[in-house]
């Protein structure tokens, strides 16, 4: 990483979702994330993961933080209004030497979901340790003790939203009545649908184009996506074990099904021909067919 500093940025333009913004109200309070938390009622590891996109926001804990943080619900929820000011301590203590007082792994959460949303947002090559120390309210050597090198960086990037692509499914399995249905809301998360999406997307696009061009970066690609694999490989033998599919190879439906939201994810992202979400989905439905039907 290189922290050679570019034009002034505004902090608030950085803030374009409901976490971020709340994240940049609590950098901005002349108080610890964890004092914050204590104050608006909330337990600070549910506060940590609401900043870092993992956890919603629940109204009341959005007013509470509007209170705190003396900005508008209006600004939380759609970036309208006046953004926080960056304020001092009581002892005149700037807020980013105060933010630097938090709990190491808390401030490396920090530093780790502001370093994915800017290499998903501005690509891996164009972000810069000053853009991340902007953002996350603190100094670039704390940002290069966390992560030393770029490639570093692009590393925790991918883990991080592969984490959070688990987690997200994770919770639409237990609510899923069926193997078949499983199947059905693995396809409804994958798809680029939304802002975060879209950013997941982009990390992981970005991790395969740096791990063929640095070998050195293929083994964490590839342990991250040998676990997606596998989910969808252990949902196929489920199938079978159902009486689904029981002459099929598993392993090639594994195979054309991943290959399919990959290329197709590739093309929803670049505009390529008239691929569209709602047309992912439909050749999707399709992936398992004859052996599964998800229609």
């Amino acid at each position: 990483m290189t922290s050679t500093p570019g034009p002034a940025e505004d902090a608030g333009t950085e803030a374009a979702t409901l976490a971020d913004r709340a994240r940049l109200v609590v950098l901005s309070a002349p108080i610890s994330q964890r004092e914050f938390a204590d104050r608006i009622g909330m337990d600070p590891t549910a506060l940590s993961k609401a900043l870092r996109g993992s956890r919603r926001l629940k109204d009341h804990e959005v007013a509470a933080i509007a209170q705190v943080g003396r900005v508008s619900q209006r600004y939380l929820r759609t970036g309208e209004g006046r953004p926080p000011a960056p304020r001092t301590t009581a002892d005149g203590e700037h807020p980013r030497r105060r933010a630097d007082m938090l709990d190491p792994e808390v401030r490396r959460t920090q530093i780790l979901a502001a370093t994915a949303r800017l290499i998903a947002r501005r690509g891996f090559h164009k972000v810069r340790v000053s853009d991340i120390a902007r953002a996350c309210g603190t100094s670039t050597g704390t940002v290069h003790y966390h992560f030393p090198t770029k490639d570093d960086a692009l590393r925790a990037a991918l883990l991080y939203y592969a984490e959070r692509f688990h987690t997200r499914l994770e919770a639409e399995f237990r609510t899923a009545g069926s193997t078949v249905e499983k199947l059905r809301r693995l396809i409804e998360v994958q798809l680029p649908a939304c802002e975060e999406d879209i950013e997941e997307w982009s990390v992981w696009v970005q991790s395969w184009n740096e791990a063929i061009l640095d070998p050195t970066l293929r083994p964490g690609q590839s342990a991250v996506y040998a676990r997606w694999r596998q989910i969808v490989l252990d949902l196929v033998r489920a199938c079978q074990r159902e009486g689904l599919a029981a002459d099929a190879d598993a392993e090639a439906l594994t195979g054309r099904f991943t290959g399919m939201v990959d290329g197709l994810a590739i093309q929803v992202l670049s505009g390529t021909g008239d691929m569209s979400t709602l047309r992912m989905r439909d050749l999707l439905l399709d992936a398992f067919e004859p052996h599964i039907s998800l229609r």
